[in-house]
């Protein structure tokens, strides 16, 4: 069986109409998606129960799994340090904000 090089593969597709080319990139992007070795993590439950609890840990960093709480406290690392221990490889961590504190994410 032949062989054939990037550069004929390069100049197959140069020659395809727009619709094609759109969908050779939208296969791309799909085949890609599917060779990723990282799953997708979802955080639904992560995100609902800190809806739901985030009050009453506000001022700490928490540390989840699904809706289970794994630690809280105001030390970061030691908060993280205790979800790994539980035996969760990536806990999804969150500062718990208190009720008045103020965003800002830009320049004055």
């Amino acid at each position: 069986m032949a062989r054939v090089t990037f550069e004929q593969v390069l100049e197959a597709v140069k020659s395809l109409p727009p619709e094609e080319r759109q969908r050779l990139r939208k296969w791309l992007a799909e085949e890609g998606r599917s060779q990723t070795s990282q799953p997708v993590v979802r955080r639904e439950r992560e995100m609902r129960w800190l809806s739901q609890h985030e009050a009453q840990y506000a001022g700490q960093w928490v540390a989840l799994d699904g809706d289970r709480l794994l630690s809280h406290g105001t030390d970061a690392r030691k908060v993280f340090a205790e979800a790994r221990a539980a035996g969760v490889g990536v806990p999804f961590m969150t500062y718990a904000e208190k009720a008045d504190e103020f965003q800002w994410g830009g320049w004055l």
